[in-house]
């Protein structure tokens, strides 16, 4: 081992090139400052300056209030009354009824908590698309033409 005898190892010097670091943080400043007023130019060169409007005041809303719009009001709201307040059919096929609103909350009370249930019976969910055909020709709504789903796409 004679020949490791003749290296000797000498340690760095601790010390650093102030110069170098001074240079290399300058340089890195002028390049940040740089690039700030690059894109500073780039903005006010692309962005125009707009100046905020005055604020405005809106007109005041103007309500007339002729005798032929107060009896035009009269007689809508009247109508509306009317139509609440009486029994009629509901669609053309005589099928709905429409109750005065006094006698239908009536009927409601009288269902008390029965009141929010469902009016037809839940059906059993169907466990495949053969099985609703199945359904749909063996209870008559299939083959007739009449059947509400028929060419619907529902």
């Amino acid at each position: 081992m004679p020949a490791e005898e003749h290296i000797q190892y000498v340690p760095e010097s601790s010390a650093i090139d102030l110069r170098a670091a001074g240079w290399g943080a300058f340089a890195a400043f002028v390049l940040l400052a740089g690039s700030v007023a690059f894109l500073y130019a780039v903005y006010q060169r692309g962005v125009p300056v707009k100046t905020v409007p005055a604020p405005q005041q809106f007109a005041q809303p103007r309500v007339t209030t002729s005798d032929a719009e107060i009896a035009e009001r009269k007689r809508l709201a009247d109508a509306q009354n009317r139509r609440l307040q009486s029994w009629r059919w509901a669609n053309d096929q005589h099928s709905l009824v429409q109750v005065p609103i006094d006698r239908a909350m009536q009927l409601l009370l009288q269902k008390g908590q029965d009141a929010w249930a469902p009016l037809l019976p839940p059906q059993p969910a169907l466990t495949s698309p053969k099985a609703a055909a199945e359904q749909a020709t063996t209870s008559g709504l299939g083959g007739d033409g009449n059947s509400p789903n028929q060419g619907s796409g529902r």
